[in-house]
């Protein structure tokens, strides 16, 4: 019987994703890894059939810190909406690596604009929260958080790449001007169709 490897698996994803946090999905590879656990590579293929099972593990943990962290947003603020464009656009700024991975890599390639927002899963609650908040429709409430979408993952964008320094206040003023400049555009819309 082979010995029980020494580091167990939680501690190898949490290494692996510690690395991600520091240097990036890049250097994520069984030398990295093992350097910095002060381990050979063995203890990792222990628990690891190929380094693309780890990888995927490592994937599926920043996302469940990014739902959590989307979570906590949407109950900490008394406006919803802005709570979780809040928690996005923190995530990013404190998970810059992590936020990278999941919204800036290939891994999130669509076919179009409309297929980027609105399609994940919880995104229909959102959706119909919005509509009966706002009193837009579905199609509309759908129009309004992709809107929404596009602002706040271009302020995350900006601050997960050190592009730009915007303090939480300037950030709350842009999304509220977008949440009720979209909602006043989208019953203009409708009004102008009767």
């Amino acid at each position: 019987m082979p010995p029980k490897p020494k580091i167990s698996r939680e501690d190898m994803l949490k290494g692996a994703l510690d690395l991600v946090r520091e240097q990036g999905w890049g250097s994520i590879n069984a030398r990295n890894l093992a350097s910095r656990l002060g381990c050979s590579t063995q203890p990792i293929f222990s628990h690891f059939a190929t380094m693309e099972d780890l990888k995927a593990e490592v994937f599926h943990e920043a996302e469940q810190l990014y739902n959590t962290a989307m979570w906590a947003g949407l109950q900490a603020s008394g406006e919803d909406f802005l709570g979780m464009g809040m928690a996005y656009i923190d995530f990013a700024r404190t998970e810059p690596q992590l936020f990278q991975l999941l919204f800036m890599s290939s891994s999130i390639v669509q076919g179009d604009l409309a297929g980027i927002a609105g399609t994940t899963e919880g995104d229909d609650q959102v959706i119909a929260f919005l509509s009966s908040k706002t009193g837009l429709s579905l199609n509309e409430a759908q129009k309004l958080y992709t809107t929404l979408w596009f602002a706040v993952h271009g302020i995350a964008s900006l601050l997960a790449t050190n592009g730009c320094k915007i303090d939480e206040q300037e950030a709350k003023s842009v999304l509220r001007h977008t949440f009720k400049g979209v909602i006043y555009s989208l019953k203009q819309e409708r009004e102008d169709v009767h």
